[in-house]
């Protein structure tokens, strides 16, 4: 499960990052892709991100970094 948490953050932050680039190379004519499409890609991305957190939580994941204790 934490895997796949991983693969899912992972993800969704590409789609993330790469929602404008990607949007502006589909519609070669415009400079700026249309908000609506690009925030709901944005959202699907962040939604992924966030499952992915979750299931990383629940599975019991834990950062062991020397300074937390």
């Amino acid at each position: 499960m934490t895997t796949l948490g991983w693969i899912l953050i992972v993800l969704g932050a590409l789609i993330n990052f790469l929602a404008k680039p990607v949007l502006v190379k589909l519609k070669k004519a415009e400079n700026d892709p249309e908000q609506k499409l690009l925030y709901t890609v944005k959202v699907i991305g962040l939604c992924l991100v966030i499952a992915g957190a979750i299931m990383i939580f629940i599975a019991g994941g834990n950062v062991n970094v020397g300074a937390i204790r």
